[in-house]
């Protein structure tokens, strides 16, 4: 084959797989799956050196949310981090995500949530060993180091916002008998079906390989030189 030829087919299947991408878009499924399995490999580093076992439960063939995916991305990463700072050394964390769904029998959906048809809860326990104190003074001269209960505080304060205004419910329960913390988050089910396609290049024309070059000569015909 010529490089004209290549060059023809090349676009010719490009363009094709293009129109499928389009006029056959994947339905989105398992979202937030993905994104705690995403957020944990983020986290990977974090989790050994701290020497800390986690133990996740993830349903199978979890409905999608009405979140979108970077303040969900936001939300999973900042409250797997909050745990993983306030977990002792070699401690365990687990993480649970379950699927409440107003038509199945015996759910108990809340109120709030029984108009999207029920909702999605992430949950979070932990043992908290956060020291109330804070840190000593420092001394004349320097900079006062914020208190690591203080950030983490805040830390929370800020995911309890973004959920809120997503249209979530964030709950937290501390178990002062077990020294355990547990965190639910919950959000509404999307009852739309949700399609996305890869973005791609569309060619709209032939590319300019294409149409500068010179129309095939007929075998055994000779080409003219110009003046």
């Amino acid at each position: 084959m010529t490089t004209r030829e290549i060059t023809r087919t090349d676009f010719f299947l490009s363009s094709l797989l293009s129109y499928f991408r389009v006029t056959a878009p994947v339905e989105k499924a398992n979202t937030l799956n993905a994104f705690v399995d995403e957020v944990l490999k983020r986290n990977k580093a974090r989790l050994e050196d701290k020497g800390v076992h986690l133990f996740k439960k993830l349903e199978e063939g979890l409905p999608e949310i009405i979140v979108p995916d970077e303040p969900l991305k936001y939300i999973l990463n900042s409250i797997l981090q909050y745990a993983i700072l306030s977990t002792p050394r070699d401690g365990n964390i687990e993480l649970r995500t379950a699927s409440f769904v107003s038509q199945r029998e015996g759910a108990g959906i809340q109120p709030f949530f029984e108009r999207y048809g029920g909702y999605v809860e992430i949950s979070v326990t932990f043992p908290d060993r956060r020291e109330a104190a804070g840190q000593p003074k420092a001394a004349q001269g320097q900079i006062r180091a914020q208190p690591k209960g203080e950030v983490l505080d805040l830390m929370l304060r800020l995911v309890k916002g973004i959920v809120l205004k997503n249209w979530g419910k964030i709950v937290v329960d501390k178990d002062e008998r077990k020294g355990n913390t547990g965190i639910s988050l919950r959000f509404p089910l999307e009852r739309r079906r949700i399609f996305f396609g890869e973005p791609r290049r569309i060619y709209l024309s032939p590319p300019p390989s294409i149409l500068n070059e010179a129309p095939l000569q007929p075998s055994g015909s000779k080409s003219k030189d110009r003046v």
